[in-house]
C-alpha cells in the first residue's frame, strides 16, 4: 500500500477525497489473511450439490489437539479465522448423513484455505475420511504468496544458517548486502543482511516476529541480524512469508516488504535435535593477497532445540539455543610509509609511525617512475565473533474459546575486528530482544478477537582502539585518535596511505525500544469475512552518535605528515545524548468477499498517524531558513526535530510534543481492492 501525507487544514476535505478517489486501485494478487495466522473456510453440500445448513464442523489441530467448532449457515458456508499455522483435520456431522472428515489440511502463514465437504445420506456413525489435496501450483507471478515453508527453512542449504537468505526465493527480492555502505571496521556498516523488495530501499522493509516488530540497532539501519552477519534461529523458525507490492489492510508502517516470521511451538509429541556445524581452513586455497601461510579460519555453529507438552492438549513449551563462534584471518593489504619515509620523519611524528606495520611488500612508484614513499604491507590479522541466540515459547489452551501464546527471543553478539590497518581495531556489541504476548478469544463461531502486546529492543555499541600503546590526545586513558594522510576526513574516505589510529566514529551507542499493542476483530457473515483493528506503538530511541570523540588529525599528503604540518584537527569536546520519542498509531478494516468458489474480492482501508520525532528533554536541533531564504546561523533547539521558525521553504506543519490523533500529521493509506482467482 502507498501513503499520502495530509496536513491539518486539508484533513476533512483532501483526506476523504484522496481516500475514495485517488486511493483506488485494482490488481490480481494473493493477499495474505493476517500476520502469522491462517484460516479455513468452505461449503458443505450433499451428493447432488445442494447446500446443507446446520452442519456441525469440528476443526482440530492435530499437533496440539486444539479445536474450533463451527456451524454452517443457510448457504452451507462456514469460516474459522485466526488459526495458528499447523496441520489440521476438518470433520462435518449432521443427523441423517454420514460424517465426513478431511485429514492432512496444512495451514501456512497467511493462507485462507478452502476445505469443502460432501455428506452422503446414511448413518451418522459412519465416517468417510478423505485426504486433502494440496493446492494447485500457481501459474502466474501475481499469484505467488511469498511463503518460505517449513521444509524450505529446514532443508535448503544455507551458508551460515541465516534463514533470511531464503527471501530471494521470491521474485522481486534482491540481496543487497554486498552493496551496503562501509564494511569491516566501519561504524556506519550494517551488521545484518539487507534486501531490496521491488526496488525499495532495504530500510523500508518491516520484519514481524510473531506479529511484533523485530528491530535491531546500528548507526544507519534497523534490519535484524547479529554481528556475525547472520539471522540465526533456523531451528526456532517454523516458516515465514514475504508480503510485498499489494498488502492487506492489516499491514503498514513501511512501504517495502513485510516479512512475517512464525516461531516453532511445542506439540503433543516431544521433538528436538542437537547439532554442530564446523568449517575450517584445512582445505582452503591461498588468496591472491595472502603472503606466507594460509590465514586461519574456524567457525563453529552449535545448539539444539526441544519442544513438547507440559499438559497434553493444554500446555506446550518450546526452546531453542544456537551458538556461533568464528576466528578468521583476514587477507589484509595496508599502504604504509616505506623505510625511507620513516627515516625522514620529524621527531614529533615518529611515535605515530608505530600506528602502521612495517612494509613487507613492494614500494609504489609515482606516474613518472619515481619512489612515492609508500609501500605495501601484507598481513593476516584475526577477527573473532561470538553470537548467542535463544528462543523460549509457551502455548496455553485454557478453553475452546481462549488460547494464549508467549514468546521471548534474544540474540546477543560481539565482534572484534581489525580494519584495513591491522594495528587499528573495532569492537561491536549488539543485543536484540523481542517479547510477544497474544491472546485469542472466540465469542461465537463467527466472531473472535486477537490481542497482541509486544516489546522489542535493539542496543548497539561501536568502539575503536589500537594495538599500539600511545597516549590519548584528549583524556588520559583514551586511545589515540584517528590519523588521515592525504584523504578525506569522512568515516570511509579514501586516503594516500591507510588510515591509522582509531576509527573516527568510535564510542557510538544506539538503543531502540518499541512498545506495541494491537487488537484485531474478525467477523464472518455469509460470504463476507470482515477484519478490523487498531495498532499503537511507542518508540524510544536513545543515541550517542557524535563523531571524533577521540579526536581526528589530517594531513594534506605524506610529505606534510612527515614534516608534522597538520591540515585539520577536530574533536568533540562535549556531546549531548539524545532521547527521541515518537507515538504511532493505525486503524484498518477489510472485507474479503467470496464471490465464487474460485474468485475472491478484498476491499480494505488503513489510516496511520504519528506525532513526529520528539526529543524527551528539549534538545532537538535543526537549522531553518529566514524570510529571505537564507539559512540561519544558529540552530533551533526544542522538543521536536521538525520545529521551524519563519520557515519559508519548510512548509511542514509545526509538530508539538503532545500527541493528538490525526491533529498533526496523517498518513493516509489507499483503499485496496484485489481479486484472487484460483
Amino acid at each position: 500500500m502507498r501513503s499520502r501525507r495530509v496536513g491539518d487544514s486539508y484533513f476533512t476535505g483532501v483526506f476523504w477525497f484522496g481516500l475514495l478517489v485517488l486511493g483506488l486501485y485494482a490488481s490480481l494478487a494473493t493477499v495474505s489473511f493476517a500476520q502469522g495466522e491462517a484460516s479455513i473456510q468452505g461449503v458443505v453440500t450433499d451428493s447432488s450439490g445442494g447446500a446443507i445448513p446446520g452442519v456441525a464442523i469440528r476443526i482440530k489441530n492435530v499437533e496440539t489437539g486444539a479445536e474450533r467448532n463451527q456451524v454452517t449457515d443457510e448457504a452451507g458456508r462456514y469460516e474459522a479465522a485466526a488459526l495458528p499455522v499447523g496441520r489440521y483435520e476438518v470433520r462435518a456431522e449432521k443427523t441423517g448423513f454420514r460424517s465426513e472428515e478431511k485429514i492432512g489440511v496444512l495451514l501456512v502463514v497467511g493462507l485462507r484455505e478452502t476445505v469443502d465437504l460432501v455428506l452422503q445420506i446414511g448413518d451418522v456413525r459412519q465416517t468417510v475420511k478423505v485426504e486433502a489435496m494440496p493446492t494447485a501450483v500457481a501459474v502466474t507471478t501475481e499469484d505467488v504468496s511469498g511463503l518460505v515453508g517449513e521444509r524450505q527453512v529446514k532443508e535448503l542449504p544455507l551458508n551460515g544458517r541465516s534463514y533470511d537468505q531464503l527471501m530471494t526465493l521470491n521474485p522481486g527480492m534482491v540481496n543487497y548486502t554486498s552493496q551496503r555502505a562501509g564494511g569491516i571496521g566501519a561504524s556506519n556498516s550494517v551488521v545484518g543482511n539487507m534486501f531490496s523488495a521491488s526496488g525499495h530501499r532495504p530500510q523500508e522493509n518491516l520484519y514481524l516476529l510473531n506479529g511484533v516488530e523485530f528491530t535491531s540497532a546500528s548507526e544507519i539501519n534497523n534490519t535484524p541480524g547479529g554481528v556475525s552477519g547472520q539471522l540465526l534461529g533456523v531451528d526456532a523458525v517454523r516458516e515465514f512469508s514475504v508480503v510485498k507490492d499489494t498488502y492487506g489492510a492489516e499491514y503498514g508502517k513501511r512501504p517495502g516488504a513485510q516479512v512475517n516470521i512464525v516461531t516453532a511451538s511445542g506439540t503433543n509429541d516431544f521433538h528436538g535435535n542437537a547439532y554442530e556445524f564446523l568449517r575450517n581452513s584445512a582445505l582452503d586455497a591461498r588468496n591472491f593477497f595472502d603472503h606466507g601461510s594460509i590465514p586461519a579460519f574456524r567457525r563453529n555453529v552449535f545448539g539444539g532445540s526441544l519442544g513438547g507438552p507440559i499438559r497434553r492438549d493444554k500446555t506446550f513449551l518450546f526452546g531453542n539455543y544456537e551458538g556461533f563462534r568464528q576466528t578468521l584471518g583476514l587477507s589484509d593489504l595496508t599502504l604504509v610509509p616505506d623505510d625511507a619515509s620513516r627515516a625522514g620523519a620529524v621527531t614529533s611524528i615518529r611515535p605515530l609511525l608505530a600506528l602502521w606495520p612495517v612494509a613487507n611488500g613492494p614500494e609504489l612508484l609515482t606516474s613518472t617512475g619515481a619512489p612515492s614513499g609508500i609501500a605495501e604491507a601484507f598481513s593476516n590479522p584475526l577477527q573473532s565473533i561470538r553470537e548467542d541466540f535463544g528462543t523460549a515459547r509457551i502455548d496455553q489452551t485454557f478453553t475452546s474459546a481462549d488460547s494464549f501464546a508467549g514468546v521471548y527471543t534474544v540474540d546477543d553478539s560481539e565482534a572484534h575486528s581489525p580494519t584495513n590497518n591491522p594495528f587499528s581495531l573495532v569492537d561491536i556489541f549488539l543485543r536484540e530482544q523481542v517479547i510477544s504476548l497474544s491472546e485469542t478469544h472466540v465469542f461465537s463461531p463467527s466472531l473472535l478477537n486477537r490481542a497482541t502486546f509486544g516489546f522489542s529492543r535493539g542496543k548497539f555499541h561501536f568502539n575503536g582502539g589500537t594495538t599500539v600503546n600511545l597516549p590519548g590526545w584528549i583524556h588520559a586513558g583514551q586511545p589515540v585518535g584517528a590519523v588521515v594522510v592525504g584523504g578525506g576526513t569522512t568515516l570511509n574516505g579514501a586516503s594516500q596511505i591507510t588510515n591509522g589510529g582509531t576509527n573516527a566514529g568510535s564510542n557510538l551507542t544506539a538503543a531502540r525500544n518499541l512498545y506495541t499493542a494491537s487488537d484485531q476483530v474478525t467477523f464472518s457473515r455469509g460470504n463476507h469475512l470482515f477484519t478490523f483493528g487498531g495498532w499503537l506503538q511507542r518508540l524510544q530511541g536513545n543515541d550517542i552518535l557524535v563523531q571524533d570523540q577521540y579526536g581526528q588529525v589530517s594531513f594534506t599528503n605524506l610529505q606534510t605528515f612527515l614534516q608534522g604540518k597538520v591540515s585539520t584537527y577536530t574533536y568533540a569536546p562535549s556531546y549531548t545524548p539524545l532521547a527521541w520519542r515518537s507515538l504511532e498509531s493505525a486503524f484498518y478494516l477489510e472485507d474479503a468477499i467470496k464471490l465464487r468458489p474460485s474468485l475472491e474480492l478484498r476491499i480494505g482501508f488503513r489510516g496511520e498517524s504519528t506525532n513526529g520525532w520528539n526529543e524527551a528533554h528539549g534538545r532537538a536541533a535543526n537549522y531553518a531558513f529566514d524570510s529571505n531564504g537564507v539559512i540561519t546561523t544558529q540552530p533551533l533547539v526544542g522538543s521536536s526535530a521538525f520545529t521551524v521558525n519563519n520557515a519559508k521553504f519548510l512548509p511542514a506543519p509545526r509538530v508539538a510534543a503532545a500527541w493528538s490523533p490525526f491533529a498533526k500529521r496523517v498518513y493516509v493509506s489507499v483503499v485496496t481492492i484485489s481479486l484472487k482467482k484460483k
